[in-house]
């Protein structure tokens, strides 16, 4: 396969050079303005990098290996750089050599619409024989739809597609097995596979109604049905009503021990009491950002009492943009994992890898309804990216 790079002054003239210098079977592989537009300023240009299998490109070579492009930097024609969409592609890293063919027409004739015949004018739209690229960019809008950021979006396709033979990169399927895997790759994986938690004492933080106290009970359920473990419940939740008569009577059904602590000072205490049992789950009380004094707290009393893993118990109706703030809120209690609940109450779950592949933090469980323990999970990376590309 030759893969070449085009420099043009609009999409149209970059699509004509395409055709003449590789033919009509040329792949598009990748596409951006160069250099790209700023506020208040138009794109100079456009660089798009083709593609055609070595026995078709004899057949349309001029032999020139670099033709300087004249007139590049001029400011583009209005009219032919606003048909083309640049939100519709993706820009790779250099994937070859760049070579730079020559415009030989004029500015006004370059601009003109290219057909699949070469004798009647066509919109970019009608050129999709020539698109090949056509899985790229669909996979890059599809991961787009998901929530998942534009950034993330787009290193995730060039890791996907510097695995791949160039010739793969047209396969929906080949593709999408790359993106899993260079997805899955970003994600930290926690160090249990066995689904119990990696130390005795494990501690919940979280804002307010993320479902803290249904996610503690499904673990507790789950630790005490299916391994047959002996769990103790602990509660902090002295602000909310009702809260502590909830889990006391989600521990009087499971048959196991509950004890209510009015402050973290005797946190250490109580934990000190509960030695004889295999785990010991604690719930803390929601806060929001304006009371961020009881977190504090919190977190003060984790940094000398090292024994314990903290989840961030997060829901996955949050908004994106609010999902970062919130674990910056909670970065003083330092937790060791993420947790998301209500996934059930989203269809769209990109921001949840958004935040596991920033933190670098990893998810050891996940929830996605009320039921008790059935809608608890474990999360190794494998599940949340089939979970978030459905």
């Amino acid at each position: 396969m030759k893969i070449k790079t085009f420099y043009a002054q609009s999409m149209q003239a970059a699509l004509r050079l395409i055709k003449e210098q590789l033919g009509p079977d040329a792949l598009i592989l990748s596409s951006r303005e160069f250099p790209p537009a700023g506020p208040g300023r138009a794109s100079n240009g456009f660089e798009v990098v083709a593609a055609v299998d070595d026995e078709g490109f004899g057949q349309h070579d001029s032999g020139a290996d670099s033709i300087l492009l004249t007139e590049l930097r001029q400011t583009t024609d209005g009219g032919d750089s606003r048909n083309f969409r640049p939100e519709d592609t993706y820009a790779f890293s250099r994937l070859a050599v760049e070579t730079v063919p020559n415009e030989s027409e004029p500015a006004a004739a370059a601009s003109g619409r290219l057909s699949a015949s070469g004798d009647e004018p066509a919109d970019v739209a009608e050129c999709a024989p020539i698109l090949g690229a056509a899985p790229v960019q669909e996979f890059h809008r599809l991961l787009l739809s998901k929530e998942i950021n534009e950034p993330l979006a787009s290193q995730l396709l060039e890791d996907a597609c510097s695995s791949l033979h160039p010739e793969d990169w047209q396969s929906m399927p080949a593709l999408q097995r790359a993106v899993v895997s260079a997805a899955c790759s970003r994600i930290a994986r926690a160090e249990s596979a066995n689904g119990l938690p990696g130390k005795r004492v494990v501690i919940f933080v979280g804002p307010t109604g993320v479902g803290k106290t249904t996610t503690i009970a499904k673990l507790a359920a789950r630790l005490a049905l299916k391994h047959r473990k002996r769990v103790v419940l602990l509660s902090l939740d002295g602000y909310r009503i009702g809260a502590v008569e909830q889990l006391k009577t989600y521990a009087g059904l499971m048959g196991m021990p509950f004890r209510f602590v009015p402050d973290t000072t005797e946190l250490a205490h109580a934990i000190g009491e509960c030695a004889q049992r295999d785990y010991i789950l604690v719930d803390t009380t929601g806060h929001g950002p304006r009371n961020a004094g009881p977190v504090f707290e919190l977190g003060r009393f984790l940094e000398t009492f090292r024994d314990a893993e903290c989840h961030l118990v997060m829901s996955a109706t949050t908004k994106p943009r609010d999902i970062p703030e919130i674990t910056s809120r909670f970065e003083c209690c330092d937790p060791d994992h993420l947790l998301f609940t209500k996934l059930d109450e989203t269809t769209t779950l990109g921001p949840i890898l958004n935040e596991l592949v920033r933190t670098c933090k990893p998810s050891r469980y996940y929830s996605d309804g009320q039921r008790v323990p059935e809608d608890f999970h474990m999360a190794p990376p494998e599940r949340i990216v089939n979970l978030v590309l459905n």
